[in-house]
């Protein structure tokens, strides 16, 4: 249960206790015992009671995020508090509030007209416009056309960032800023706005709509304007902290648009000073400065094919600031529409509006015919379309396609194998992948099927090129298993780390089941060590960082199983990908952690990092005592479960002693079974039927048993009566209804691992064999156990 806290504000000692019991905005429904309820109703009863002051209520703005995680019970109760005091005072604001945000959070059809009561009541209040702006991120489809909708928010907005910009540093501000964040700002209005007036130019073009038309679209434009200037009151209003911060950090003075180099020393400069988060905290000096720069490549237009844009612009301009990315999309708008035939333009504004507007991705492709990068951007906004084989997009795709490996051979451009590893490692949808999903239904794709085959060739002769000078390369490495999967070649592929048919990006999870290379690096301590020098120990391989947010609640759960297992031979090897020694040392020694850690500084290029293809962190691989790699997601309890099953079921050890009373009553025990050879089949109720009892049947009188330990939400009888129906043979043993009961806990088999598993054991109680998860080809994993049993009953 949630602790009870006391405090001169209710509300926000509330969200504390929840936040330090992870109960945060956004993680499920929230329990609240009857005295928690009642707490909270007479806090807002005692905010109702004050009133407003000013124009705003007394209640916290961040009520509308909390209020749909209550339980359903609460909602009614809610909903008559505020009801009672509107009856006596039906222009009481906190109540209103209230009564908006419960209809909301009940789907009640009555909303709107609560929302608009609220706002009429008291429009100046933070929490009611933080509603407003919260429902029309929610409603954005229903609304997303509706102008008055548009106007609504941006009023909302605006109120609410006079109210920000008035506001101190209190915790009502921070509340209200909290809240904020994540929702619609000005520029997704200004988006849509866009949009709205584009189809309206359409329509305008009957003659019977034309005026009609031409009032939205004056409406629209003001709101346009409008958008642009609410842009730099939300900076002025949630983004003063970020601005004073970045203008002390970040030094301008080798900055100038001018300068040939300046795109790369701007990147450089963000780098060097910590700002290279998904979110740019950019002065206004740097802002004007990019703002000139770009402007300048693009009234440059395009020379010999191709732009003098800066490189990877799909990755960057999306991080723009707002506000300066919105007065960007005005002027190169503004260049286009006088330059139809600039594919800079027609480049930028392709990667602003995204695939709301394909003809700006059909210009840039038509206009730059030198630059790969524009037939990347539009593949991977095509892509989505290859589910769809009637969307205009899907033949595009691969022709698409066909363009980047084209332009890949300029010489000015980065080779084929860099664009061939980013379509797999960031986009999934390679020529392999429209392969796979083509032959799912050839009739009538044969010239598409063609065309994939002459690209996946050309892969083929890239990729096995690349391992001529880089042996090692991991993504050559998997691409080559990728396409001898596809094209039927499986002995081929088995060779390398694929995980079979797999639709999306490379995954981590292609490794499990292989044998770690060996690999050699420098500890943080300067120690050389290489994985060579944990054989015969089980190993956690353990990406991470300091700035990584779920790294940190990882390492009590790595440390529990560290200090369990650690005497029997477990180790961590830690790879950091952090960039500061210092604070990696400061961080390693504040969490008391006990293992080592390779470090080099060089975070995402982190020499083991890049070898293993990690693109996220934390990223946790369990490498067994032969050097196999178990898992690769090995998160919280799940960690402690894998390293107990697989050092409980190791073969070469005895089998863990314990003691269970069987359906009919019957101890049983490894004991009582010395001298027979035992199969330990761990199944849920629906698997108890298997081809393994046909071994059964062979060895059972010569010294060969079963115990089943079954996880079934029946009781004794029941599963009894399912045994005597099913003819099943050997022990059975209920062990509960999940995978709680004690002998599921004792050997580690989790909801992650599934059932059925399976511990062959020999005469002396001593593990021969083992495995769990499903069994794929159930003939040959049952000849196998045959050859097993025959050969430890002296048999073969």
């Amino acid at each position: 249960m949630i602790e009870k806290f006391d405090s001169t504000d209710f509300w926000y000692t509330f969200l504390n206790s929840l936040r330090n019991f992870g109960f945060s905005a956004g993680t499920g429904e929230l329990e609240l015992d009857e005295e928690m309820q009642e707490n909270l109703l007479t806090y807002l009863k005692e905010k109702i009671e004050v009133g407003v002051t000013d124009g705003q209520t007394a209640l916290p703005p961040g009520l509308h995020d909390y209020f749909w995680r209550f339980q359903k019970e609460m909602l009614p109760k809610l909903r008559v508090l505020a009801e009672s005091f509107l009856k006596t005072d039906p222009n009481n604001g906190a109540a209103a509030i209230i009564l908006a945000i419960v209809a909301c959070a009940e789907g009640d059809s009555q909303y709107l007209s609560h929302i608009e009561n609220g706002m009429r009541l008291v429009p100046e209040d933070p929490g009611m416009n933080l509603l407003v702006i919260d429902r029309y991120r929610c409603c954005y489809v229903i609304y997303e056309s509706d102008i008055d909708w548009q106007e609504r928010v941006l009023t909302s907005l605006e109120n609410l960032y006079t109210w920000a910009k008035q506001e101190g540093a209190t915790v009502r501000y921070q509340d209200a800023k909290i809240a904020y964040e994540g929702l619609k700002t000005p520029y997704a209005v200004y988006a849509k706005l866009k949009e709205i007036i584009k189809e309206l130019k359409v329509d305008a073009e009957n003659p019977t709509l034309f005026k009609m038309c031409q009032r939205k679209i004056e409406k629209s434009n003001v709101l346009v304007k409008k958008c642009i200037d609410l842009l730099i009151e939300e900076q002025a209003a949630f983004q003063k902290e970020l601005h004073q911060e970045s203008e002390s950090q970040l030094k301008t003075d080798d900055l100038s648009h001018e300068n040939p180099n300046f795109w790369d020393t701007f990147l450089d400069s963000l780098e060097n000073h910590g700002l290279s988060d998904r979110r740019w905290r950019l002065t206004q000096k740097i802002q004007e400065q990019l703002l000139k720069y770009f402007k300048m490549k693009l009234e440059d237009g395009v020379i010999d094919g191709r732009t003098t844009l800066p490189s990877e612009l799909a990755e960057y301009v999306p991080r723009l600031p707002q506000a300066m990315l919105l007065e960007l999309q005005e002027f190169t708008e503004d260049v286009y529409e006088k330059m139809p035939n600039n594919g800079a333009a027609a480049k930028v504004l392709s990667i602003i509006v995204g695939d709301s507007d394909v003809p700006y991705l059909e210009q840039a492709m038509e206009l730059l015919s030198n630059d790969a990068e524009v037939c990347y951007h539009t593949i991977s906004l095509y892509a989505k379309s290859l589910y769809n084989r009637d969307d205009p997009l899907y033949e595009k795709t691969l022709l698409a396609l066909e363009e980047l490996y084209r332009r890949a051979q300029h010489p000015d451009e980065s080779d084929l194998h860099h664009w061939l590893t980013r379509l797999y490692n960031e986009l999934g949808r390679t020529p392999c992948h429209i392969y796979r999903y083509l032959m799912k239904n050839p009739d009538g794709n044969s010239e598409l099927i063609g065309k994939c085959k002459t690209l996946i060739v050309q892969m083929l002769q890239v990729f096995q090129e690349r391992l001529t000078h880089e042996p090692d390369e991991w993504y050559a490495l998997r691409g080559l298993g990728d396409i001898y999967e596809t094209l039927g070649e499986t002995e081929l592929a088995q060779k390398y780390p694929w995980e079979p048919h797999s639709e999306y990006r490379w995954a981590q999870t292609a490794w499990v089941g292989r044998q770690l290379p060996d690999f050699t690096a420098v500890t943080l301590e300067g120690k050389p060590i290489s994985f060579s020098d944990y054989q015969g120990k089980m190993v956690l391989l353990n990406f991470c960082s300091k700035w990584c947010r779920f790294c940190t609640p990882e390492i009590p759960y790595v440390k529990k199983v560290y200090e369990t297992h650690h005497k029997t031979g477990f180790e961590v090897i830690g790879v950091s990908l952090d960039e500061n020694e210092a604070e990696l040392r400061e961080y390693i020694e504040e969490h008391e952690i006990p293992w080592s850690h390779i470090f080099d500084g060089e975070v995402w290029k982190t020499k083991v990092a890049k070898y293993f293809g990690i693109n996220s962190v934390p990223s946790q691989w369990l490498i067994d005592r032969e050097g196999k790699i178990i898992s690769v997601d090995n998160r919280q309890d799940r960690l402690g479960q894998i390293v107990s099953w697989t050092e409980t079921s190791r073969v070469g050890s005895m089998v863990p002693d314990f003691s269970a009373v069987d359906v009919y009553g019957e101890h049983v025990c490894p004991e009582t079974q010395r001298g027979n050879v035992v199969l330990l089949y761990f199944c849920s109720s629906g698997e108890l039927q298997s081809n393994i009892y046909t071994i059964y049947d062979k060895y059972h009188t010569r010294g060969f048993d079963i115990i089943s330990i079954c996880i079934y939400g029946g009781s004794n009888d029941e599963l009894r009566d399912r045994i005597h129906e099913e003819n099943c043979k050997g022990q059975h043993i209920l062990d509960g209804d999940d995978y709680n009961g004690p002998l599921f806990k004792l050997f580690g088999i989790n909801p992650w691992q599934k059932v059925p598993a399976f511990v062959l054991i020999d005469k002396q109680g001593k593990i021969v064999m083992s495995r769990y998860g499903k069994v794929h080809s159930p003939e040959e994993w049952a000849a196998k156990l045959d050859e097993q049993v025959a050969t430890h009953l002296g048999l073969s």
